[in-house]
């Protein structure tokens, strides 16, 4: 049977996990990991932040909001720290509004033989 306290300290240990794998450069693994935290909604704010500094470095903002609006919920900590968590999730929603929206290539006219080079074969 797993009590909470043993569960914590399996979420403390993936965290450190995690933050040796970023530091020696093992970012995606380090992110699944910090991305484990969060989903066993630890506590504390190491994942969150992490998460909330790489995904902001990548441009990724829904990934910012998302991470953001979990510490606001699973993160017990002072006023400040929740404020700040706001600030970053307004900031990657304003980022989101502001950034160009993808458009779709137009359709390339049909050959009509299903084939990528138009029917003609191999020889051209």
């Amino acid at each position: 049977m797993t009590t909470p306290e043993s569960g914590n300290v399996a979420l403390v240990k993936v965290y450190l996990r995690a933050q040796n794998l970023e530091q020696i450069g093992r970012l995606e693994e380090a992110i699944d990991l910090y991305e484990r935290g969060v989903a066993g909604r630890f506590d504390s704010t190491g994942p969150y932040d992490r998460l909330i500094a790489i995904y902001s470095d990548q441009g990724r903002h829904r990934e910012v909001v998302r991470v953001a609006e979990e510490a606001i919920v699973s993160v017990h900590t002072h006023s400040e720290k929740r404020a700040w968590y706001e600030r970053m999730r307004e900031a990657a929603q304003k980022a989101m509004a502001k950034a160009p929206r993808a458009v779709p290539k137009p359709a390339r006219p049909s050959t009509g033989s299903g084939s990528p080079d138009g029917g003609r074969g191999a020889g051209g």
